[in-house]
This record gives structure tokens, sequence and C-alpha cells, in this order.
């Protein structure tokens, strides 16, 4: 980052599924992360350290009308819209009927007015806030594994007023897990100790494995894995909550004063929430919600309801809870397995919880007794774990975004140092080439011949640089070499390389980009310079038509939720920075919104070619 543009003021933002918080630190010192915790809502002002994440809209126009707090389901005049995050990922199927489309327009006017709130903050609380340099870090949950869905996103950030000025910028930073870690790191835990942080929150859980490597003045962690991610969350145990009430309200339907779903999904505020946040105490056999839209005092015993409270029993809680937390259960045992299985010697130090979920006593008791007291689960790097949770678990995340990056920018001296000096990619990345024909690989695949060299080809194959799991140095990124032969009209012409990537395991990998299991998610286009290219059969006495042999590397920068691109000669000269390269997201979710954001495009012209062979080593041609 250039001077010009070292932020004055970082903020960290983590959009959850049900609350969404907001932290920042003002440089150049970087004072401890600070929360925003004050709300409008229909009531006035609300002391919480988070706020909700709905938004109200008119039901006669449709107009948005309120956020947060202020959208309140009793409100006859208004549809809130809650609980959108996960549908922001157009792969993801919503029960409930609502689309990406859907999703994003209500995303894209939540943060319109969270942008806004921040910055009457900021105008109340720092003079002159308007003339420094803002960045804004935007936290990404673990289940968003496409760069191209998470481009989509950065720029509905960047619509909804966060990059409106030069002074303000937007950071697509961590992933929930990745902060969490950070937060959780602050306490306490020694060099070289080993720990699993489970971020489990409203829509999703998260898990990563790490060893840290320093705390001393500065946090260091060193990924042991992949992070990976599940959506599970506590408003699933609100969800098959409603479903149960729903069903028994249905019996007493001509009593009720509004619609079922309406008041089911009144009755798990308030009362219940402290119920859920509470368990497995008190020690009870039943709880009781009272009935909304059941004016007086009316007992149903076939609705199990009496003096309009419906019972709760302890039975049915128990089965909705576990009914998640077995599915957390099996994301645990999965990555704890993984590392037995490539590092046995390895002891996981602690299970570390955050997150929303993460603070249920319950979730707590439950994982100490299968993974600390080794009912139901064993695995010999387990041996000595013990189960914790981080300090503030519901600010967690929004804590570790700010951490990380007040960390990196150091002082107006010097830059500090990464919290993760390398990276396990959660998918496999690969560009698509023209392979030299091989009869062992490639029988019965259409062939191509080059019209310079004569020598046949092999399409649409994919070059899988980044595999699923591989330790990558940050700093260096990961350089691919390719290779192309260019007519002499075609020397200044840009050339297209096409990325794409699968999450299926190593083994699987396809072969070609056409195969299942495949999918595009970047174009970049580029131009090659001098310093790439070297001019062939230019002898007077050779009779074959001139052409241009270019050798450079393709060099892809992992970040935390993004990718930067660049072109290096031979040499490592800089042929072209990733400013330079026009770069194309390819999302699945194309359809314009309210607002000015593009819709990204994918174009099949003009691929990697393939690999030849030089001095042994595969050389890809284009």
């Amino acid at each position: 980052m250039s001077a010009q543009r070292r932020p004055d003021i970082v903020v960290g933002i983590d959009v959850g599924q049900t609350c969404s918080g907001v932290a920042y630190s003002i440089g150049p010192d970087w004072s401890e992360p600070r929360t925003l915790n004050r709300w409008p809502s229909n009531v006035g002002i609300e002391k919480a350290d988070k706020v909700a994440t709905r938004v109200g809209y008119t039901k006669d126009t449709n107009k948005q009308k309120n956020w947060g707090f202020e959208s309140v389901f009793a409100d006859e005049g208004v549809n809130v819209r809650e609980q959108f995050k996960l549908t922001l990922d157009a792969d993801y199927e919503d029960d409930r009927g609502f689309t990406c489309h859907d999703a994003r327009q209500w995303y894209l006017d939540y943060l319109r007015c969270l942008h806004g709130e921040i910055e009457k903050f900021f105008d109340a609380s720092i003079p002159r806030w308007r003339n420094m340099h803002v960045e804004y870090s935007f936290s990404t949950p673990t289940t968003w594994k496409n760069p191209a869905m998470i481009a989509s996103i950065e720029e509905l950030v960047k619509s909804a007023g966060f990059a409106s000025t030069s002074q303000q910028s937007v950071r697509m930073a961590l992933t929930e897990a990745e902060a969490a870690a950070i937060e959780a790191s602050t306490t306490q835990y020694r060099t070289n100790e080993i720990f699993l942080i489970c971020d489990a929150g409203g829509g999703t859980t998260d898990v990563n494995l790490l060893k840290v490597k320093s705390t001393s003045n500065k946090i260091e962690l060193e990924p042991l894995d992949h992070v990976e991610g599940v959506p599970i969350g506590s408003t699933l145990i609100d969800f098959r909550m409603a479903e149960h009430i729903m069903k028994r309200l249905h019996l007493i339907q001509d009593h009720l004063d509004g619609d079922i779903y309406c008041l089911a999904d009144e009755m798990l505020t308030g009362r219940f929430q402290i119920v859920k946040h509470s368990f497995p105490n008190p020690v009870v056999d039943q709880f009781w919600l009272d009935v909304k839209g059941l004016a007086g005092s009316h007992t149903f015993p076939e609705a199990g309801i009496k003096d309009s409270r419906i019972s709760i029993s302890r039975t049915t809680l128990t089965e909705i809870f576990d009914q998640q937390i077995g599915q957390i259960f099996s994301l645990i045992d999965e990555r704890l397995l993984a590392l037995q299985a490539d590092s046995p010697a390895e002891q996981v130090s602690y299970i570390i919880l955050s997150g929303g979920l993460g603070s249920s006593p319950y979730l707590y008791d439950q994982i100490k007794k299968r993974y600390q007291e080794n009912v139901g689960f064993r695995s010999a790097n387990t041996s000595q774990i013990q189960i914790m949770k981080v300090l503030e678990p519901q600010l967690a995340v929004v804590r570790g975004l700010v951490r990380e990056r007040t960390q990196r920018l150091g002082t107006p001296v010097a830059a500090g140092p990464e919290v993760f000096e390398t990276r396990r990619c959660r998918n496999s990345y690969g560009a698509i080439v023209r392979e030299l024909y091989n009869d062992s690989k490639h029988r019965g695949l259409p062939i191509v011949q080059d019209m310079h060299d004569g020598r046949q080809w092999v399409d649409h194959v994919v070059d899988w640089f980044i595999k699923r799991g591989q330790v990558i140095k940050v700093s260096e990124g990961v350089r691919q070499p390719y290779g192309a032969t260019i007519s002499g009209d075609q020397v200044e012409q840009p050339r297209r390389a096409q990325i794409v990537m699968s999450s299926l395991p190593v083994e699987r990998l396809p072969v070609l980009s056409t195969d299942s299991g495949c999918k595009h998610v970047v174009t970049v286009d580029y131009k090659l310079t001098n310093n790439d290219m070297k001019l062939k059969n230019r002898q007077m006495w050779r009779l074959k038509k001139k052409y241009w042999r270019a050798e450079f590397f393709f060099v892809t920068i992992i970040g935390p939720a993004d990718f930067r691109f660049q072109i290096e000669g031979k040499n490592g000269v800089l042929s072209s920075s990733h400013e330079s390269l026009k770069v194309e997201f390819v999302d699945s979710s194309d359809e314009p919104l309210s607002a000015t954001v593009s819709p990204r495009a994918w174009s099949a012209q003009d691929p990697f070619n393939s690999p030849g062979q030089t001095n042994g080593r595969a050389v890809r041609y284009a």
C-alpha cells in the first residue's frame, strides 16, 4: 500500500445472519479495537454490541422504511426481511423461496443504512474524520468458497457507500474463523500450542486448525489445514422451534388473532431467547412461552397450552439442539481425523468456541463431553485437549478483523508482520491450457495440430497450479511458467487467461474444463512485452513463417478472500502488475440491482495453450 493510501482509521465489519458488529481503531498508534454499541430502534436508542441484520419495506409500495432494531414483525404495514446472508450465495437454496437477487437487494439496502450509522457515529466522535482515510474490512463466511462471488459482494459493499469518496476503501478481509482465531490468540496461549477454533454463529459454523507461532508483541499463526464451514447456526434452532410451535398452533387456529407464522416468530423473541441462551439450565422438565394472539387466559390440552402459555418439553429442546450439534461434531471430527492422518505427532491443546451459538452452555458441555472426556470420539492428537471460550464470543470476529489489519499496518515508519505468513487453500485453482498430446493421458480426446511447429495438442486441459490444502507463502504467491507461440500480427494483441476452480478432493480433480466439478471463476486479460518474447525463424534462409515464442510466469497472490495476479518475464522482471491487468470474475448471479453494479461475464476466447517440454520441464504455450 502506498503512503497516500495508508489508513488513518480501520473499521472491521462482520455482517451476520442475525446481527452485525462494527469495531474500529485509530492510527497511528492503533488502540485496542472499540465497538459501536448504540443503535436506533423503534423505541429509541438500544444499547447492544451488535445490531439486528434486518430491513423493513412498506407492504403497499415495497419501499425501504427502516432497518436493524427499527424493523419489527409487530408492524403490520411492513415486510421485515432477515436471515438473508446465506442466500447471497447463488448456490445456496433458500427453503423460503427467496432468490439470490432478493437477498443481494436487501443486503445492499441494509449496508447503506449501516454505513450511514457509522458515519453519524464518527461525525459525533472523531474530529475531522472525513479528511482521514478510512478502510473498511469485511469478514467473509467460510461457506463462501467462490472468489467470484466474493468479488461481486465487494462491488455491492462499495455501491452501498463504503467507497463513495477517495478517502474510503474496502477490503474483503479474513474468513470468520480466521478473525475469531486472532482474537482468541490474545488470551495467554503459548508458542507452538495448537488449537481448533470453532466459530458457531447465527447462520454458519466455521472451523480452522492453527499453531501459535508467536504472541509476544505480534500475533503469528500457522494454518495446519484449510478453513472449512457449513451452514449451521443458532437460526436453525429458531427455525426448528418455530416449526414445532406452528404445528401445535394449527390445532387452535380458529382461536388465534393473527397469522400463525408471524405469531410463532414473535414467540421466539424475548423469553425463548433467554431459554435458548441459558440451556441446559435451569434443569426443569418444561419451559413455558406466552402464546401470542391469544387474548385472556385459555387452556387447550390438545395443543399443550395452559392459561395461554405453551409448554416446550426439555426433550424437544434437546432434540432440536442436538440436530445442529451433531453436524458440528461431524465438521470437527473430519478436521481432527485429517490432522491425525497427516501429522500424527501433533497434539491439539484446545478447542476454542466463539460466535453466538459458540457461547451456548449446552454446546460447550457437549463439546467437552465428546472431545475432552472422549465420549464418542477419540484421536491420537487430542489426548490432552481442553475446551475454552473466547472472552467475548460474539465480538471475536469483528475484533479480530481490526487486530489483523492494524498489526500489518504497523507504524508510519515500518509495516508490521503478517498474522498468517502462509495459507492453506480451500479450493483447487487451475488455468485452461492446450496440452501436448500424450497417448496414455489423452486417448480419445479431440486433437488439434499447431500451425507453427506441427505438433499435436489437446485443448481445454486444466493445469491445476494450486491444489486444495496446499501451503502457500502469502508474500510470494504461486508462480507458474507458461509459454505462447504468437504470429507477428498478434504480438500487440491482448491475451486472455481463464481460471477455474474445483472443491473436489485433489485425487479427483477434473482433467478438462468441461468436466463436472469444474467452475470458471475469473478471466485475466494481459499483454506480453518484449521482455517475455523471442523471435523464431528470423534467419533469411528459413522458408517457414516467422513467429514469436514467449515464456513468462503467471503469478497468483493469494489473499484471505481474494486473488491478485501479475505477469513476470523469465528473469523475474515484472511485465504487468495487477492494476494493469483486466480482471473479471464470473459470478452465478448476474442480475443488476437498484445500484450501479456491473454483472460479471466470461468469454471463452483465447485460452492459455499448452505445455510442451523444455529441458524436461513442462512449459505451457498459449
